[in-house]
């Protein structure tokens, strides 16, 4: 065989080999896959989740815009009728209305069975917010004098009100909300 030959021999076998293992084409991005976990910290995840996942429902109404009307809840009672004075009652929302990717995962949370890891969608949110939570829980814990935060200390951080939140009780319920949502909105524009 001449050296031309050779050549043109070895440049075939490259070029053929080049397109058997031509890296695919791009593929559309796909939605994040849930994180890996043992059965010990999957079972704790999914323990927190179901502690932490129902107070997205006074998230939601807090943030939710408009008016809220409801019938009276009873203060003060009528002296002659032993019954409560109010009518109706008004609320108005003071905060801006929320992103509305963050409600629609707020009400996908809120529908998802935690533990489910094959609604994988939710499992991978619930996984990017839960690592979310866990930084700000261990930085509360720090001013407990904590000094690690695993998933049941994140879950009794976000679901007991203590001094650590604020004065009172309302101040207490509108930071931890905050948080929540705070967390929850990175979460969801954080698409790894």
């Amino acid at each position: 065989m001449t050296y031309q030959g050779w050549f043109r021999s070895a440049t075939a076998v490259a070029l053929a080999g080049g397109l058997l293992v031509a890296p695919a084409a791009p593929r559309a991005r796909q939605q994040p896959t849930p994180i890996e976990l043992d059965a010990a910290t999957l079972a704790a995840r999914t323990d927190a989740a179901r502690a932490i996942i129902p107070l997205l429902g006074d998230v939601k109404r807090r943030v939710e815009p408009g008016v809220q009307a409801q019938t009276g809840t009873g203060s003060p009672t009528s002296p002659f009728t032993g019954t409560p004075t109010t009518v109706f009652s008004v609320t108005l929302s003071k905060r801006p209305p929320a992103d509305p990717q963050v409600v629609q995962a707020m009400d996908r949370l809120l529908k998802w069975e935690p533990g489910n890891r094959s609604a994988e969608y939710e499992a991978a949110l619930f996984d990017r917010w839960f690592e979310r939570l866990s930084s700000r829980a261990s930085a509360q814990g720090t001013q407990r004098g904590l000094v690690s935060c695993d998933a049941g200390c994140v879950a009794r951080t976000m679901t007991s009100l203590d001094g650590t939140w604020g004065k009172t009780d309302a101040e207490r319920a509108e930071a931890r909300d905050e948080v929540l949502l705070e967390t929850l909105a990175e979460a969801v524009k954080t698409k790894e």
